[in-house]
């Protein structure tokens, strides 16, 4: 599904006319995707989300940012010799450990510089940065880079969501049914029928069900791709 497609079934769900032009309606679209993307990432960790992204050490310097696209940081590969990545490059993974115990190990930055064997993020780069600015991650290294070796991060990241300029999302196109889902509970907190007081109490409750069975059987799906075991479904009672 595209952009619009999802738009008109929203509304359609949502009771909303096709041919209005309901600027309430309008207004929390893109905070209605952010929900869903958000809620269905965490819950889901699809293969599709992983990348290897290439960065490059700074000689004698044992820290360097984390680019903004990573949202969770797996591993690090420091690759050698010195210069670009090739079919014979060895790639050394680093161990993760904590800032508390990489210090203890290694306290004195300027000490032996070599190849880092072990890493640990300390977090926020910018503490409190300006809005609209990027988050970014600062990690540290021991012992501190010789030199500029270029490294690999494996991670996992946050896919733009859906939009007029971005109208096709791994999401609206393998998996519309969870991704619509997502965003019912979020159309039933804007049209108010999440509590006892609303015209529909029930329906929030009823979507949240039906995304829990479409995310068990996603999450099959994604296992097997990812070579984990199958697991077993619950039956779904009648009653």
């Amino acid at each position: 599904m595209n952009y619009d497609e999802v738009v008109s079934q929203l509304k359609t769900l949502l009771a909303v006319s096709l041919n209005d032009d309901d600027s309430n309606f309008t207004r929390i679209i893109p905070s209605m995707f952010l929900y869903a993307d958000g809620r269905i990432f965490r819950d889901i960790a699809f293969l599709a989300q992983k990348i290897t992204q290439p960065v490059q050490l700074t000689a004698n310097d044992r820290e360097f940012d984390l680019p903004a696209n990573v949202r969770v940081l797996r591993a690090i590969n420091v690759c050698t010799p010195i210069g670009p990545i090739t079919f014979t490059s060895k790639r050394n993974p680093l161990e993760r450990i904590s800032v508390e115990a990489l210090d203890f190990f290694w306290p004195q930055a300027s000490y032996k510089p070599g190849i880092p064997q072990k890493y640990a993020v300390l977090g926020l780069s910018t503490p409190f940065p300006l809005p609209g600015a990027d988050i970014v991650y600062q990690v540290r290294v021991m012992p501190t880079p010789d030199k500029a070796y270029q490294a690999e991060l494996l991670g996992d990241i946050r896919p733009d969501p859906l939009a007029p300029e971005n109208p096709q999302t791994f999401l609206s196109v393998y998996y519309p049914e969870l991704f619509i889902a997502a965003c019912m509970i979020y159309g039933s907190g804007y049209q108010r029928d999440f509590g006892a007081q609303a015209d529909d109490p029930g329906r929030a409750v009823s979507w949240e069900a039906q995304y829990g069975a479409l995310r068990q059987g996603v999450m099959q799906q994604v296992s097997r791709m990812a070579g984990a075991e199958q697991e077993t479904i619950p039956a779904v009672s009648s009653t």
